[in-house]
């Protein structure tokens, strides 16, 4: 088992905290016809400077620990996770900028697209389970 650094700790935490964001972000615009703009463009920004950094960060520091093999799976697994969320980080900012545009046009986009909705929500908790899956498997269990 591998020392867990601090770093990935706290990108999982707040990643959870950018979830939740996102969350509140569609339920707000579905259900309450608002769009939380300020909302939206700080957690496009954390999820930018702070999480992309960090995953970019760790591909770059990977071998600089003590050399292990990894498993199939995790590998497998970091592999899903590290393309999974990268491309649901883009899908994100073209969602949420897409729904801005709506939402200033006086559509509420959440409830006009609920299929898309409901799908970016279920590929975007994928991402973030997936995420989890990783540091169980990177930090919890024996490689």
């Amino acid at each position: 088992m591998e020392t867990i650094p601090w770093f990935s700790t706290f990108t999982l935490i707040t990643e959870a905290a950018v979830t939740a964001s996102v969350v509140y972000i569609l339920y707000s615009g579905f259900y309450k016809n608002k769009f939380p703009a300020k909302l939206t463009a700080a957690t496009l920004g954390y999820e930018l400077l702070f999480n992309i950094s960090y995953m970019t960060y760790r591909a770059v520091t990977h071998n600089d620990g003590p050399a292990h093999p990894h498993s199939t799976f995790h590998l497998a697994v970091a592999i899903f996770h590290g393309t999974f969320s990268l491309l649901m980080f883009l899908l994100l900012i073209v969602f949420m900028i897409f729904a801005w545009r709506g939402y200033k046009q006086g559509i509420n986009f959440f409830q006009k697209y609920k299929k898309t909705t409901v799908v970016f929500l279920t590929a975007w908790m994928i991402a973030i389970l997936s995420g989890f899956l990783f540091y169980y498997e990177s930090y919890l269990t024996k490689n």
